[in-house]
């Protein structure tokens, strides 16, 4: 159990289909070794109350000779109890440790295939789906390969050991015995109709139910300041009552068969039959006492394999719908990454004739051609809707272009290798993301290998040096734990982390959306002494502010997915247009709220 890990499939692999069963392919040796340590616990185990129904055969008879046997059959149970029970326990042992090692092999790769997923492509999952993957379907699975396929050889090998005994005693009495086992099987069938369909459903609504939670619990903070909790866990509960409606619709009808199966295969009809079959059998002078006996002790306990073969079976399938959505997730399509990287030579982004849409037949951008020169700052503006985010997320790979190409320093962005293009592009996202680290980490993710200098100095650019050093730890204040900042301050955590990268293209979505007034021209400066610095440097701003990109090179304005117009301030102002109107509406906007 000591050997690595062997990855089932490389995440690096063109897009194909996984089947299922392959995931198992690592422990398969393990398990099987299992089952057959299982088996012969079964057999041990099951000697003991062989050894007792003989056991009573020595102290009935009258014979002395015999008498002194009953040690021998007592020791000779205690043994193959205590082998039993050890072989049982080796068996799990194994089982678990293989359960541990398919776990850990999936996790990872599950994460290196979602790290090198096409990052457009988490915007069109939801989190519920991704959640169960990592965390419900490995978990699902754990029950079959540590627990299941045990319980199946025991129960499997406890019926043929069971019924081949009674066998050698009397064939007769074993037919009977069989009755109840057939019923059972007869009524199982039922209950297992549609199970396979019902499984599939299972899923989707466990999915639903999870992103449900997701977003309930991300919502919560604001539905809560505006008094709206009934309506905000509305989702929430549409999705557990669906879950509970189709729970019901599945189980109701099932319940009956159910019922009637366990009743055939309990021990108490046993008892009646065996007593039955076996008093007619004596009147009959064809069975004997001490043949009835096996029967009376043995037969009675012939339910409880078969309730493990049932509920173990209910797990198989269960286990075969998380590996089917495992399979899937680990078939996601991966970043195209060139197999000759090439590396620019020049820090120039142009847009060349870019068309693009989410949804085949539909564009969002239309014919976009625009030039990005180094040691300026371009800013792109226009109503929500004209395509500046969708503009920004081409940049950044996030989604390909439909028609047209994209380059940086002449070279097209799906010939850069994607580790090197994101060190080359550094991005500051409106909506912040800080990770559950200390404050130093999270700045340093720009630039693992800077310098605790040059840290501080990225914090002082953001001005959020000062506002650090208030933490009870500094800078090793762990977001989430002992560090509580506001919107502004973790906006300026991420200008910090973009600052330390120090990109040859740094694309800034509102930048200062969530910094507070006082720091919001203190951020401006500091982007424009970084500006004035590094004149290689290539900036695109995402301005919904219009005061705050006065002073851009060039000022892109985007209405209805095209390029209205382009330049500067006055010239924009000047020409009239989309920009103007959208000038006038904010500065009557701020007008209004000055009165």
């Amino acid at each position: 159990m000591t050997e690595p890990i062997t990855p089932l499939s490389s995440p690096t692999d063109s897009l194909e289909s996984i089947n299922p069963t392959s995931l198992l392919a690592p422990i398969r040796g393990w398990i099987t070794f299992a089952a057959v340590l299982q088996l012969f616990s079964a057999g041990l185990v099951l000697v003991p109350l062989v050894e007792l129904c003989e056991l009573i055969q020595v102290l009935m008879s009258t014979s002395l000779t015999r008498h002194k046997e009953a040690w021998h059959v007592i020791m000779l149970a205690c043994a193959c109890l205590a082998s039993g029970l050890a072989l049982r326990g080796l068996a799990e042992l194994i089982t678990h440790l293989a359960d541990n090692r398919l776990a850990l092999s999936l996790r990872r790769q599950l994460a290196q295939r979602l790290s090198q997923a096409p990052l457009g492509w988490f915007t069109a999952q939801t989190s519920g789906r991704i959640k169960q993957g990592l965390q419900d379907d490995v978990t699902a699975i754990h029950h079959l390969v540590a627990h299941a396929w045990l319980n199946i050889t025991n129960a499997s090998a406890t019926l043929l050991f069971v019924y081949g005994y009674l066998l050698w005693v009397d064939w007769r009495m074993t037919l009977v015995a069989l009755v109840p086992l057939l019923l059972f099987t007869v009524f199982y069938r039922q209950v297992q109709k549609g199970c396979q369909r019902k499984m599939s459903e299972y899923g989707t609504a466990l999915t639903q139910v999870n992103q449900s939670v997701v977003e309930y619990v991300q919502g919560i903070t604001v539905v809560k300041t505006f008094g709206l909790s009934g309506k905000a866990h509305q989702a929430y509960c549409q999705a557990t009552t669906g879950f509970q409606r189709f729970f019901l619709d599945w189980a109701l009808p099932l319940i009956k068969p159910e019922c009637l199966s366990a009743v055939m295969i309990a021990p108490i009809t046993m008892l009646m039959l065996m007593l039955v079959g076996g008093i007619g059998l004596m009147h009959q002078g064809m069975l004997g006492m001490t043949q009835l006996l096996p029967f009376l002790v043995i037969a009675l306990g012939i339910s409880v394999p078969v309730t493990t073969l049932s509920h173990s079976a209910q797990s198989l399938r269960m286990a075969k719908a998380a590996l089917e959505r495992l399979a899937t997730l680990l078939t996601i399509p991966l970043q195209p990454e060139p197999t000759l990287s090439r590396f620019p030579q020049n820090n120039e982004v142009v847009f060349d004739q870019i068309d693009f849409g989410y949804q085949p037949g539909t564009t969002l951008l239309h014919n976009i051609s625009l030039t990005l020169t180094p040691g300026t700052v371009t800013a792109l503006v226009g109503a929500s809707g004209a395509g500046k985010s969708t503009l920004a997320r081409l940049l950044l790979r996030f989604d390909v272009p439909d028609h047209g190409q994209i380059t940086l320093g002449g070279i097209e962005l799906s010939q850069i290798d994607s580790r090197h293009l994101y060190r080359q592009i550094g991005t500051v996202f409106q909506d912040t993301r800080l990770l559950r680290m200390s404050l130093y980490d999270n700045i340093a993710l720009g630039d693992p290998q800077a310098s605790k200098e040059q840290v501080v100095a990225a914090a002082k650019a953001a001005h959020i040096h000062e506002r650090i050093l208030c933490l009870p730890r500094g800078y090793q204040s762990v977001y989430g734990d002992d560090a509580t900042l506001s919107g502004g301050e973790e906006q300026r955590v991420s200008i910090a982390r973009a600052l330390l990268l120090k990109p040859a293209v740094l694309v800034l979505d509102e930048p200062t959306a969530q910094a507070d007034a006082e720091s919001e021209a203190a951020i401006q400066s500091a982007f424009n002494a970084l500006i004035a610095h590094q004149r290689r440097q290539v900036v695109l701003v995402i301005a919904h502010r219009l005061e705050t990109i006065t002073h851009a090179d060039n000022i892109v304005v985007l209405s209805h997915g095209r390029i209205d117009a382009q330049g500067c301030h006055a010239d924009l102002l000047a020409g009239g247009g989309e920009y103007a109107r959208l000038w006038a509406v904010q500065q009557g906007q701020q007008e209004a709220i000055c009165c």
